[in-house]
């Protein structure tokens, strides 16, 4: 019984290995990844971690495990989950891939935002609108209002009434979310001012129920994110060519 932990964490690392390396271009899509025998010897491992590592690699839709051998599927055709492993990835955080992943998580949470303010109840409101007054006072202390957008996008998803919509809009926000809090924070750089303009916007979108208002707050936050990330990445060229 002690060993089923020490298994599952050595078919973790093998996995995450060989992800990596896929995810790198160590193998290219369509080349052959060595054989089990071959990998049993390279993690020390036995081929039974082996096999139940691949066929992780299977699920997460990065390689077809057929009877000649495991083969390397494009990156194009993987899962939802392989967006987490891509954003951690390398030690600097890709940012054209934050700012496909906003575009995609800003227009599902402002349709999401829509559909819920519209079918809301008064005690609905009442709750959008606390989640709300908290992200415009964090916003005046000039602290983190992350917890908060994710407060108020569970509820907008939970209000919304859509179970597909949920489940895409959950499945991306995760994948950004939880693996952005270990890349560096440019919420900072963010103009404060224009900030509070949405927020202030979102709040009387939420208090009069109208889904317009709210809607377009909500893309009018995340443009201003991707705006953000784009200046970044505008600077971070200009470093890379002085140095």
């Amino acid at each position: 019984m002690s060993q089923k932990p020490i298994i599952k964490s050595i078919v973790e690392d093998i996995t995450a290995t060989l992800r990596d390396e896929i995810l790198r271009g160590q193998y290219r899509p369509g080349e052959r990844l060595p054989s089990e025998r071959e990998l049993a010897v390279r993690f020390e491992a036995n081929r039974g971690a082996i096999r139940e590592s691949l066929k992780k690699l299977e699920q997460l839709g990065i390689a077809s495990i057929n009877p000649g051998g495991v083969r390397v599927i494009p990156i194009e055709d993987a899962t939802l989950s392989i967006l987490g492993p891509l954003l951690d990835l390398h030690d600097k955080p890709d940012l054209e891939l934050a700012i496909h992943l906003l575009e995609v998580l800003g227009s599902l949470m402002s349709m999401s935002a829509r559909t819920a303010v519209e079918r809301a109840n008064n005690d609905e409101i009442q709750e959008l609108l606390t989640i709300s007054t908290s992200m415009i006072d964090t916003q005046k202390c000039d602290a983190d209002n992350q917890e908060n957008w994710k407060c108020i996008g569970r509820a907008f998803a939970r209000l919304n009434n859509n179970l597909v919509l949920r489940l895409i809009f959950n499945g991306l926000r995760a994948q950004f979310l939880e693996h952005s809090e270990r890349k560096p924070n440019f919420d900072h750089l963010v103009d404060r001012e224009k900030r509070m303009a949405i927020l202030t916007q979102l709040h009387l979108g939420i208090e009069s129920r109208n889904p317009t208002l709210v809607e377009n707050a909500i893309n009018d936050n995340f443009q201003l994110l991707i705006q953000t990330l784009e200046n970044e990445m505008q600077n971070s060229s200009r470093r890379t060519v002085n140095e």
